[in-house]
């Protein structure tokens, strides 16, 4: 009979790695709901009327990308500012790993797309939001279905909602993510819910 050559080692105490702390792999549910509380679609879109008024024409267009500019920073500043107080494994395992030359290397597109998933999953009724490309050097998503988009087309009028000025929402805010990490990103639109039925974002690392 062939001798067992593991068992020697199956005999030695086994080092058992314990954690220092449970690990959480998940959003923590606090966040997405302090999100949901200050930036959910009926909030933003009640700030979008105020904007409006009895504003019409260029001078109501102009109101609303105003509003949506400022708006889209104050979100994902408040995005950012939970998320790294609410921090789970998933991202700290990303900031651990470096390249052989002790560089971290994975910041773009990890860190950037957590702080997107955590606006969007804040502020939308879907459960996922569809990443489309995820690289070194592209990050790509799609919004469908968009909360916001509906809400101001049943509250305030198709004609409104299909101006798509609430693009200055989603553009606002991915410019706050590239200004917050210095990695230096092409940032643009590639389709759009009233053309197109969805709303698609890009980021481009330069």
């Amino acid at each position: 009979m062939t001798a067992d050559p593991f068992k020697e080692l199956r005999e030695q105490p086994y080092p058992l790695y314990i954690a220092p702390e449970a690990y959480s792999f998940d959003l923590n549910a606090d966040l997405i709901t302090m999100i949901q509380e200050e930036f959910n679609a009926a909030a933003v879109c009640g700030k979008l009327k105020e904007a409006i008024g009895d504003k019409s024409g260029n001078d109501a267009v102009k109101a609303a990308e105003e509003l949506f500019t400022g708006l889209g920073k104050q979100w994902m500043s408040k995005t950012i500012q939970l998320g790294e107080e609410y921090s789970d494994r998933t991202i700290e395992v990303v900031f651990e790993t470096v390249d052989r030359n002790g560089e971290q290397f994975m910041i773009f597109p990890h860190v950037h797309q957590r702080f997107i998933e955590i606006a969007y999953l804040g502020t939308q009724d879907f459960m996922k939001l569809p990443m489309i490309l995820n690289n070194m050097t592209d990050l790509a998503y799609r919004v469908p279905q968009c909360a916001l988009f509906n809400k101001i087309k049943e509250d305030i009028g198709e004609e409104c909602a299909n101006q798509m000025t609430c693009k200055s929402y989603c553009l606002s805010a991915l410019d706050t993510v590239k200004n917050h990490i210095d990695i230096d990103l092409l940032v643009n639109q590639t389709a759009s819910t009233a053309t197109d039925g969805y709303c698609q974002f890009a980021m481009k690392k330069i």
